[in-house]
């Protein structure tokens, strides 16, 4: 799944995304089960920014065919915006990547570090050997439209 690494189980990050829906940038929280996503530092304007939302630590990030919810935003100005509509309250976790090249999938080196921007739900960095941790990504829904912010990281 990922491109240039043997060791892919060392440092997985957030993997392909699979057929995944476009969803509008401009999108806003208008309704109640709505979660927005705001990202910021995307470095350039190449490709498009994948979101993943995770609603239990299986998968998470490394196997967005696990998440509950994923789509493919464009970014503008250095700036994305995923919104989840009809989230059901409880906890989750999310994930975005910088898909320059957009093939779905986050570009690593031969030990696994991510070669393409991400980032996750509380800007969480990466542990020592691995990427981050649900618990420590995960944050509290109640099920009326709310927005996280996720500041991307490489």
């Amino acid at each position: 799944m990922l491109k240039n690494t043997p060791l892919s189980i060392l440092f997985v990050l957030i993997g392909g995304f699979g057929p995944l829906a476009l969803a509008s940038a401009d999108e806003t929280q208008e309704a109640d089960g709505s979660l927005t996503v705001q990202i910021s530092n995307v470095q350039n304007g190449k490709g498009q920014v994948g979101c993943s939302l995770y609603a239990s630590k299986d998968g998470f990030p490394s196997e967005p065919e696990k998440a509950k919810a994923q789509m493919f935003v464009k970014q503008r100005d250095g700036k994305a915006t995923c919104t989840f509509k009809g989230v059901s309250p409880g906890t989750y976790a999310v994930s975005v990547m910088h898909d320059e090249n957009k093939d779905g999938e986050l570009e690593t080196s031969l030990v696994g570090r991510p070669k393409e921007w991400w980032g996750v739900s509380n800007d969480v960095p990466a542990e020592r050997f691995g990427p981050p941790k649900y618990e420590k990504a995960s944050f509290k829904y109640a099920g009326t439209a709310k927005t996280i912010r996720v500041k991307l990281q490489l």
